[in-house]
């Protein structure tokens, strides 16, 4: 498969690890709008009309503090934003968020619909079973990564950079089960507020893994399972009564690419009915590293921002072309026009403006 990029409008000011999906409102002619923000763009929500927008809109900004890495769902009129990492009210530096929203594209609103998730969700995924239920997998352990702030932050560690990288050492210099991220799959009734554990995940838990979502099924593309360490696996979960029935391993990158060290934060959308993962960054012997029992297995080595294009006709993976520049932690959505890459970080650490169709 060939793929083309066209440029869109940039964005007015540069998206990484924010969010985004696509609608098509319902009307006498059908209209696709693309929607993205927070991250860097802080509480910033843009729109972007795919047939004949010139430019991005300001659209009601997000009521909840500014966050990264938040768990989107979309729905069919708007998405659930849930969880991410952020300096909550009153905070002083940055934990865990618990809380959830709830954007409807015809009104332009915003409406908060959870105070507390029972887990941390950052970096985690989230798939709708129906119109009132909702699924998440993985995420960051909320104690873990909060005690992690709070160390960094006390006076004596803030204040002395030695203290503070022997402080990062440590945590990093630890096993993947030692880091406690999400092995369970919760389930959030919209109506009763009720959350619950709707089953267990057989996978490694992960976090900034790619996504897909299809009828009842959850796919996830590689993404961590510690911190600097990748998951070289495509793993599907399947749904039904609102209860995880089966789960697998797809077919993997690093089959046929036994030199690929898993990515995360790539782009993932769908071309041409085949699913599409682009971009993404890893750290270059991590693997090698982690398997020779270095725990802090991406420690001296550089973050590699990859340009690689990836698709999937069901049956294997393939390196079908390559981005303008390596890029990871953007926005992708599937559009009737073809995927649409929005955002992301560069090699340099800038938050990229730039947009691009691909078909």
């Amino acid at each position: 498969m060939k793929i083309q990029f066209t440029q869109l409008a940039a964005l007015p000011a540069g998206l990484k690890n924010g969010v985004g999906f696509s609608d098509i409102a319902t009307s006498e002619k059908s209209i696709e709008v693309i929607y993205a923000g927070l991250g860097s763009l802080g509480q910033q929500w843009l729109s972007f009309d795919m047939d004949g927008g010139s430019d991005w809109q300001a659209k009601a900004p997000f009521p909840g503090v500014a966050r990264n890495d938040a768990v989107c769902i979309p729905v069919e009129g708007g998405c659930y934003v849930f969880s991410g990492a952020g300096v909550a009210e009153g905070g002083h530096y940055t934990t865990v968020l618990d809380d959830g929203y709830y954007y409807d594209c015809q009104q332009d609103s915003w409406q908060q619909v959870a105070v507390t998730t029972p887990v941390g969700l950052l970096g985690g995924a989230g798939f709708a079973l129906d119109r009132d239920n909702l699924a998440f997998v993985g995420g960051y352990n909320k104690r873990v990564f909060d005690g992690l702030m709070a160390q960094l932050n006390e006076p004596l560690i803030a204040n002395d950079a030695d203290a503070k990288q022997a402080c990062l050492v440590q945590f990093m210099s630890q096993a993947i089960d030692d880091y406690q991220w999400n092995d369970k799959v919760y389930g959030y009734q919209l109506s009763t507020q009720q959350w619950r554990v709707i089953g267990d995940s057989p996978f490694q838990a992960n976090c900034g893994a790619g996504v897909f979502r299809h009828g009842d099924r959850l796919t996830l593309v590689e993404g961590e399972v510690k911190p600097g360490l990748r998951s070289l696996h495509s793993k599907q979960l399947q749904f039904k009564e609102g209860k995880v029935v089966e789960s697998m391993y797809l077919p993997s990158i690093h089959e046929l690419h036994p030199s690929h060290e898993g990515v995360a934060g790539a782009y993932c959308g769908e071309l041409n009915g085949q699913w599409i993962v682009a971009g993404g960054a890893f750290f270059i012997g991590s693997q090698q590293k982690y398997q020779q029992g270095q725990w802090y297995s991406h420690q001296g080595l550089s973050k590699t921002f990859d340009s690689k294009v990836w698709c999937f006709d069901g049956a294997q993976w393939q390196h079908i072309a390559d981005l303008p520049q390596g890029c990871a932690y953007g926005v992708a959505m599937t559009t009737k026009q073809g995927m649409v890459f929005v955002g992301g970080e560069s090699a340099q650490g800038e938050a990229l403006t730039e947009c691009y169709l691909a078909r």
